[in-house]
């Protein structure tokens, strides 16, 4: 039973894969197995480390790529943006120049009416004060002309009257 009982553990991991017989009775031959096996380990752990540094670094220059691209991006809308808004500063520059040039010509017409107006109503008093100077003129000259042919048959008369007397 004795037996047993140490026989049972050393079944127990024997039937183990990571352990082996071989292992446990050749000490000397496992002293230089274990630099190669450690150097083998080692020359995969480089390379793993060199393949997740390389990784890295394209992640890295992947970011950097893409940030750049980012940044040409918003330049090139920066610059669209700018570009926009010269143009709608420029089309209100044009817009607000065509505004004073319509409400300089309406005002310059609207002068134009008012002196047109103005020498309307001269040329009317003008017109008006030669009509009545012209009627006064008739006036006066009816006047002499009735006082003329008042004077022409009083002196008919008295023509008249004396050839009645005679």
């Amino acid at each position: 039973m004795k037996l047993f009982k140490f026989l049972l553990p050393l079944l127990l991991v024997a039937s183990c894969s990571a352990f082996s017989l071989d292992a446990l009775f050749s000490s000397e031959d496992k002293a230089e197995e274990l630099p190669a096996e450690e150097s083998a380990v080692e020359e995969l752990d480089e390379e793993v480390d060199q393949e997740e540094e390389s990784d890295d670094e394209e992640e890295e220059e992947d970011e950097l790529e893409s940030l750049e691209e980012e940044e040409d991006e918003d330049e090139e809308e920066d610059e669209e943006e700018t570009i926009e808004a010269v143009a709608l500063e420029e089309e209100d520059e044009e817009e607000e120049e065509e505004e004073e040039d319509e409400e300089l010509s309406a005002l310059e017409e609207d002068e134009e009416d008012e002196e047109e107006d103005e020498l309307d109503e001269e040329e009317e008093v003008e017109s008006v004060a030669l009509e009545s100077e012209d009627e006064l003129e008739e006036e006066e000259e009816d006047e002499e002309l009735s006082a003329l042919e008042e004077d022409e048959e009083d002196e008919e008369e008295e023509d008249e009257e004396e050839f009645d007397l005679e």
